[in-house]
């Protein structure tokens, strides 16, 4: 964990009264330590590593994790500090840790142990059964019992009560408000995501051209992705926006399947979400199939003309419920027909597609009515999607950096109508 966040997190701590923050979900584990594995791809109901932060700077920062997982440290920190901690506290996660420490007599050496050996003086108490014995020791040892301890998961303060005893806070808000706002390493990172972004947009619209099968640009599109160490949102890896029923477009809000080969005239919303190095890609362009109609060529224009006028206001001290107004009202000053079918959504994006600092439920319609007020450091995803069925739909959306100066983009790939042409060269070129 950088000390960026450190500082951060605990700060938010003291103001909140809290000595400590156990968390138990994988992003949050994955923010304060770094650490993540497989594991946390399995989407297991019960979590297979924590993390203890005290707000007082001179106590440790703690990893709670399988003690077959030793070596999974040592392979994230290999090239660099990854994953970051002071102590280490270990459980038994099934049998795969009494298995892993039996010596086998036929190997001469293990790299897996040797990389385990070297953090194994990290490792304070012993191996517990479970995760929630490991936690309860730790808060013990730690002199926790008895004070207001903040937990991401209220199942894990209950199965640590009895043992040690505690005042139980929710830390689900917190999390997500110290989240939401990155630090510099962080915005670093992600530049170098949005990179990885242009590449992937590009790639989709290449894939597009007369007589295409959708599942065969989904599974272009996937393939791409993982050979850049992207992991894809699913096999899709793309949102259509909708499908067609004879020549006309059914707009939906998300994933539908292609029910027939790609004509000229066809509208194809691309919508490309992955992961790369922890942090989601949210780009969404529009394409057409061959030479757009020029009413639909103004539509778009109208719509990105809109957008840019919201995007020069994600500024700090700006609040997100101010932004649908600002593209509602140029789409109608433009006559565009029906713009109460513009859907504009503003959201922050990093270890999930949507971090809506708003108390729990947030991603109900406050997270749009109320919305919330703009911070420098944030990365806002704004999301503009038209759904009007005179033209057919039009969608695009981009990744924001909030700077004292202004939006800084994310993401390089022009907001422009993409023609997907067999006879143009490929769009991806003009990111190779």
């Amino acid at each position: 964990m950088t000390n960026a966040r450190v500082a951060r997190l605990r700060a938010q701590l003291a103001a909140e009264g809290l000595s400590a923050v156990v968390l138990s979900h994988p992003h949050d584990v994955r923010y304060a330590t770094g650490y993540h594995s497989v594991l946390e791809r399995w989407t297991q109901m019960e979590p297979f590593a924590a993390a203890i932060l005290f707000a007082d700077p001179a106590k440790p920062t703690i990893l709670v994790i399988p003690e077959a997982n030793l070596g999974i440290v040592a392979v994230l920190n290999r090239h660099a500090p990854t994953c970051t901690f002071d102590e280490i506290r270990t459980f038994d996660m099934l049998n795969f840790c009494e298995v892993s420490r039996y010596v086998d007599p036929d190997r001469a050496s293990s790299r897996l142990a040797d990389d385990a050996m070297a953090i194994a003086g990290a490792i304070r108490g012993t191996c517990q059964p479970d995760i929630a014995a490991a936690v309860t020791a730790a808060m013990v040892d730690h002199g926790l019992v008895g004070c207001t301890i903040g937990f991401d998961e209220h199942r894990l303060s209950a199965a640590a009560m009895s043992g040690a005893p505690h005042v139980y806070r929710d830390a689900l808000d917190l999390m997500m408000r110290v989240r939401v706002v990155k630090t510099p390493e962080e915005l670093a990172r992600y530049r170098t995501v949005g990179k990885m972004a242009d590449r992937v947009i590009a790639h989709a619209g290449s894939l597009l051209h007369e007589g295409a099968d959708w599942n065969h640009v989904q599974a272009g599109i996937c393939d791409f992705m993982v050979r850049n160490q992207v992991i894809p949102v699913d096999e899709g890896a793309m949102l259509f926006g909708g499908s067609y029923d004879g020549d006309d477009f059914i707009p939906d809000l998300f994933r539908t399947a292609g029910n027939r080969p790609l004509r000229k005239g066809d509208i194809v919303i691309l919508e490309t979400q992955g992961v790369l190095d922890g942090f989601w890609i949210d780009i969404n362009r529009t394409a057409v199939i061959g030479t757009p109609p020029p009413d639909y060529q103004r539509l778009h224009d109208i719509l990105r003309d809109g957008f840019l006028k919201m995007v020069d206001m994600l500024r700090p001290g700006v609040s997100t419920n101010s932004l649908p107004a600002i593209g509602y009202d140029h789409l109608k000053a433009h006559g565009v027909a029906a713009p109460e079918k513009l859907l504009v959504v503003a959201h922050g994006i990093g270890l999930m597609p949507l971090e809506i600092p708003l108390p729990y439920p947030a991603a109900g319609l406050a997270g749009v009515k109320q919305g919330f007020v703009m911070e420098e450091g944030m990365l806002i995803s704004l999301d503009s999607l038209f759904f009007g069925a005179k033209l057919g739909p039009c969608h695009m959306e981009n990744v924001y950096a909030i700077t004292a100066d202004g939006p800084e983009p994310m993401y390089a790939a022009p907001l422009e109508l993409i023609v997907a042409d067999r006879s143009s060269a490929s769009a991806e070129a003009a990111f190779a």
